[in-house]
């Protein structure tokens, strides 16, 4: 083992990247510049971060798959902090779903046969919002398949601008690659490589020309903002986060307030009630917050709202359940006291409620203020209704009196003031 290591660690001496990286690192973090390392394989990953750090005498931060979940996150907030780590090293697992935005380069380590790799290492931070370019670092070796493979990234346009959209072209670069190598070659046959780089570019110019139509066939009209934004509810994030939060809750999801404004950490959990939830695999774990700004500012942070895996999960989890299409609702804003069932409708695209009280009385006037939006509401308890003496009773009763309307969308027990 020992003449072993020391021909290890004379191949890592030698290697020019990692003197490239030494020789640089302690000048970003004096700078104040923040530089991520891709690799491709854990074991070169321990490799750099052991030599650079030992030859540089800085401190780096490392992003892997055998890490737990929480240990990214704290390596993360780590190498975001301007006190902390000027450079991260990651395997392929930092390549999605991590928002490096904040980052002055990056470094390709390794150079992957598959563009569309690169592409996602980019992405990492080459992000809307970004004000400055990404300085990209690959090292093309003098000669042989790797010194091809350099080349013709660099052809396509690959280190230039993002190549998104082009995936069905991009998708024969590497089996063009690996057809060469296995042959012996060093190079594409040109008519090969000249094929390569020409689809590519009639593709990309394809989209931007269709990009442009669709940019300014119906451009934006300034006295439409008003009436867009006031379709916004004002307090979106505010309920989103409560039925959100709630949802995660009655599903037995671990759900913990974190520090920051209606910040969250969520996982499954050994309680959960359910092993999933729709686009949400089991044993996933997040830490987002509800609210917009504190999204923006802190991008370590998921952002929950409309789009998020999250949020779409319990969403579509709570349509397709029955789970999701019965509820309580808690009116308090009024002077008059009362209890009713609801029914939900959908009559010709759009919802209809109807209500009744404990006397049998059709209320159109509660059923008004259901459908009034915003909607005003008090999370209920549930525990202090559904354990009340004769409850599934009281409510069976109730629903023979809504029955002959036909098959609600949702069903829910309406309490009116405190």
């Amino acid at each position: 083992a020992g003449p072993l290591r020391e021909l290890a660690d004379a191949a890592a001496v030698a290697d020019p990247r990692i003197r490239w990286l030494a020789e640089r690192a302690r000048a970003w973090r004096d700078r104040g510049e923040k530089t991520l390392v891709f690799t491709a394989h854990r074991e070169t990953l321990e490799l750099v971060r052991e030599e650079v750090g030992r030859l540089a005498h800085v401190a780096i931060a490392v992003f892997h798959e055998d890490l737990p979940t929480t240990r990214r996150d704290v390596e993360v907030a780590q190498f975001r902090l301007p006190s902390g780590p000027s450079v991260l090293i990651s395997t392929e697992c930092g390549g999605e779903g991590r928002n490096f935005q904040f980052c002055t380069r990056l470094v390709l380590f390794d150079l992957p046969w598959d563009p569309v790799v690169v592409e996602q290492r980019i992405g990492r931070l080459d992000r809307i919002g970004r004000r400055e370019p990404v300085r990209i670092v690959y090292f093309r070796p003098p000669s042989g398949i790797a010194a091809t493979v350099a080349d013709l990234h660099r052809d396509l346009g690959l280190f230039e601008e993002p190549l998104g959209g082009l995936e069905t072209e991009l998708a024969e670069v590497r089996p063009a690659l690996a057809e060469a190598a296995a042959a012996g070659r060093d190079a594409l046959e040109p008519a090969v490589r000249d094929a390569l780089v020409a689809r590519t570019g009639a593709a990309r110019d394809r989209i931007r020309e269709a990009a442009y139509h669709e940019l300014h066939r119906d451009p934006y009209r300034p006295e439409l903002a008003d009436a867009i934004l006031a379709r916004v509810p004002e307090d979106l994030e505010e309920l989103t986060e409560e039925v959100v939060v709630t949802a995660l809750e009655r599903l037995g999801l671990h759900v913990e307030r974190q520090r920051g404004v209606a910040t969250y950490g969520v996982e499954f959990g050994n309680r959960a009630v359910v092993e999933s939830l729709p686009g949400v695999p089991g044993g996933s774990a997040f830490v987002g917050t509800f609210d917009r700004r504190e999204g923006v500012e802190d991008e370590g942070l998921d952002f929950f709202a409309a789009g998020h895996a999250l949020v779409e999960g319990v969403l579509a989890h709570l349509e397709e359940t029955l789970r999701g299409r019965v509820g309580l609702i808690h009116l308090a804003d009024s002077g008059e006291t009362g209890f009713g069932l609801a029914a939900f409708h959908r009559v010709d695209g759009r919802l209809r409620a109807v209500v009744v009280d404990l006397e049998g009385r059709d209320r159109r006037d509660w059923a008004e203020r259901l459908l009034r939006h915003p909607l005003r509401t008090r999370r209920p308890r549930p525990e202090s209704w559904i354990r009340q003496p004769e409850w599934g009773v009281l409510i069976r009763s109730l629903a023979a009196r809504l029955e002959g309307l036909g098959r609600p969308e949702a069903v829910a027990a309406v309490r009116i003031g405190d």
